[in-house]
């Protein structure tokens, strides 16, 4: 009997509680002990109209990427819905409203653009939320009790997360949820008696505590939280956002604060005070936020000043696709800002890498006093996945400043050029340590200086300071056989996991591929990708960005040109999209 793995869609206009669902949805399976992978797409206009679309990939091991077709479709409006009718597999299931509140014209009509081998599942969605708690605001409830009955789902795991969800707000509204649930999925017991299936294949007994459901900005939120953050400074931006109202609720509890600024220059300028001073501290932000952040930025390579920035890729340029994903600001992050202002650039591939490159960020902006900036996207950010609770590590909160000898009081150089490249730093107040720090260049003891042979050896300095930070950043990580390879696919971001699931596919095909996971963007290790470039007849990179940027930044290290494979749809790039351009390449080779 195969495993199960199929992918559940909820669609409606704004206001039908769309996301709502979705999220009521995945937690539901999810303490039933199996595996999630979701992620929600919506209109960026806070109040409007607009498609709303939930997407959750369930199975019973954990799900690496989204992947096409859709086996179910929750309809809660017919109109919005008939665009997702060409991701449908061929034997989906579509529950849709037969009663809807107003007529519905054919061409209109979702129903009447589906038939045989797709299963229909009517239910007057509107009438039954109604009749069960006097409002047709719970037919997205009534759509799920429909869902449950006919796939087999114990109604309590929803029962469950419903009065989890509802709870706070009252009596009256947690009993009138749970009524319309309860509606439809009575509703569908006796209507759908006969066409009843359960291949959902739950535990006996649900194995809570093993897993979490956690989004990436939660495992963000939480990491800088473990990390021992003092002060967060930010101001509200889509996708982003999320991770200052998780610290709004838990940081004050654990001794530090939050603090909306006016804008992004103001926030990242309170970072790296915050820094100088001796604490931890970060901001996080999207594209447009991080453009304004940059002379500061740059400001913190040139005082050697800690901080810790997230930047939450969105749709670009300018502002863009709010609520859309894309992978276009890494040239923006490595090299944004005047001169040579390298910093170190890290970019998680999952939720559980959010929470580890955060927890680790703190301790390379301090042991190596730079700006750390953490690169994830809205797909990233927004989507939920199950995972293992989330631990630091035992030494996670430690400093790793490197504090000068209390014995060497005195004429302090703050900015000493040692063979690492890495001064020992001192606080403001320390006794007997005074200097001065500048975005001006500067000497070893701070002061400003513009001769051509200082700058030369202040920026070697800076430069090898940076490089020596590889020694503690991630290495990229391979996937697939040893030896030479047909195609090996470079991925990064949130794109990886589309990237390892194609390369699994094409191996059970019989086809020579291979994966690199390259998770250290700026600084990168250069001979540890050149090597596995030099394995491989055709090197490819997918990207969610229209020029290919990191095939830009590491193309050079190939002896071929890297073929690129970039989009910039909004949403993911499936698996199924690399595995053809892998397959493609490897015909064309044998041609």
């Amino acid at each position: 009997m195969p495993r199960l793995d199929i992918t559940v869609e909820i669609c409606g206009m704004a206001g039908d509680g769309t996301i709502a669902a979705g999220g009521l949805l995945n937690e539901a399976v999810s303490l039933g002990g199996l595996f999630v992978l979701a992620f929600d797409s919506y209109p960026a206009e806070i109040r409007g109209f607009g498609r709303c679309v939930t997407r959750a990939r369930i199975g019973e091991t954990p799900r690496i990427a989204l992947e096409e077709p859709t086996h179910v479709l929750i309809s809660l409006d017919d109109e919005q819905s008939l665009s997702r009718v060409p991701s449908l597999a061929s034997n989906s299931v579509v529950f849709f409203d037969n009663r809807p509140p107003s007529y519905i014209p054919e061409a209109r009509s979702l129903a009447a653009h589906l038939g045989h081998p797709t299963i229909l599942y009517g239910m007057p969605m509107a009438d039954l939320a109604a009749g069960a708690a006097g409002t047709t605001r719970g037919k997205n409830l009534t759509a799920l009790g429909g869902f449950a009955a006919v796939f087999g789902i114990p109604p309590v795991l929803f029962q469950r997360v419903i009065s989890k969800k509802f709870q706070s707000k009252g009596d009256k509204v947690l009993e009138a949820n749970l009524k319309s649930f309860d509606a439809g999925y009575e509703y569908a017991q006796k209507e759908f008696s006969e066409r009843l299936s359960a291949p959902f294949p739950f535990p006996e007994a649900a194995s809570e505590g093993e897993t979490v459901l956690t989004s990436g900005n939660q495992a963000i939120g939480q990491g800088a939280l473990d990390a021992g953050l003092q002060l967060y400074f930010g101001y509200p931006i889509t996708p982003a956002t999320p991770i200052m109202e998780f610290l709004a609720q838990t940081l004050p509890a654990q001794g530090g604060r939050v603090t909306q600024m006016e804008d992004e220059i103001s926030s990242i300028g309170a970072v790296l005070g915050a820094c100088f001073a001796g604490r931890r501290a970060m901001t996080a932000t999207s594209g447009p936020g991080f453009a304004l952040m940059t002379e500061l930025i740059t400001h913190g390579v040139m005082s050697e000043t800690p901080a810790v920035i997230v930047n939450a890729q969105r749709g670009g340029p300018s502002t863009g696709l709010p609520t859309k994903t894309e992978q276009s600001d890494l040239h923006a992050a490595v090299f944004g800002g005047p001169g040579d202002s390298g910093r170190i650039v890290v970019a998680p591939t999952s939720v559980a890498e959010c929470y580890s490159y955060t927890l680790k960020s703190f301790q390379w902006a301090e042991r190596y006093q730079i700006p750390v900036i953490v690169l994830t996207d809205f797909y990233l950010d927004n989507r939920v996945e199950s995972i293992s609770p989330l631990k630091p590590d035992a030494d996670a909160a430690e400093d790793r400043t490197l504090l000068p000898d209390p014995d060497a009081k005195g004429p302090y150089e703050r900015f000493k050029i040692t063979e690492s490249g890495i001064s020992p730093r001192a606080f403001p107040g320390m006794e007997g340590f005074v200097f001065k720090a500048t975005g001006l260049e500067h000497t070893e003891a701070g002061l400003p200086s513009y001769t051509p042979e200082n700058h030369t050896k202040m920026s070697e300095k800076r430069h090898r300071k940076l490089l020596s930070a590889l020694a503690d950043l991630p290495e990229p990580e391979e996937f697939g056989p040893e030896g030479s390879l047909d195609v090996g696919v470079i991925g990064w971001g949130s794109t990886f996991g589309s990237v390892l699931e194609a390369v699994e596919s094409a191996l059970e095909r019989g086809l020579k591929a291979g994966a690199l996971k390259v998770t250290s963007l700026f600084p990168y290790h250069a001979n540890h990708i050149r090597r596995f470039m030099h394995r491989c007849r055709a090197v490819l990179v997918p990207e969610l960005n229209f020029e290919g940027q990191l095939a830009d930044l590491i193309g050079h290290l190939h002896h071929r040109d890297v073929v690129r494979l970039n989009r910039v749809t909004g949403q993911p790039i499936p698996p199924t999209a690399i595995l053809k351009r892998i397959e493609e390449l490897i015909g064309a080779e044998a041609e």
